[in-house]
């Protein structure tokens, strides 16, 4: 009766196993609209990629900017307290 129950129970795995394969294999495919979609999707990810990377280059030459300007700013006020400690 014990081996009944396990041969029952290893069947009906199987069976549910390839049932689902079945179910899944079946699917049709991806149709041609579809297809289109996905690929106007990658191409709208690539131009926005694109954007992305364009203002990443832009934010990093804005900061070297602040950061040469800071530095004209430091110089001056070094400059400005030598002459005033000269007086």
């Amino acid at each position: 009766m014990a081996k009944f129950k396990k041969m029952f129970l290893a069947l009906l795995i199987v069976t549910m196993f390839s049932g689902s394969v079945l179910i899944v294999g079946c699917g049709g495919g991806v149709s041609e609209e579809e297809m289109k979609q996905l690929n106007d999707l990658k191409a709208e990810v690539e131009k926005l990629q694109g954007d992305v990377n364009k203002l990443e280059s832009e934010k990093a030459d804005l900061q070297k900017q602040i950061a040469k300007q800071d530095e004209m700013v430091k110089n001056y006020q070094k400059m400005t307290d030598a002459v005033r400690n000269c007086k």
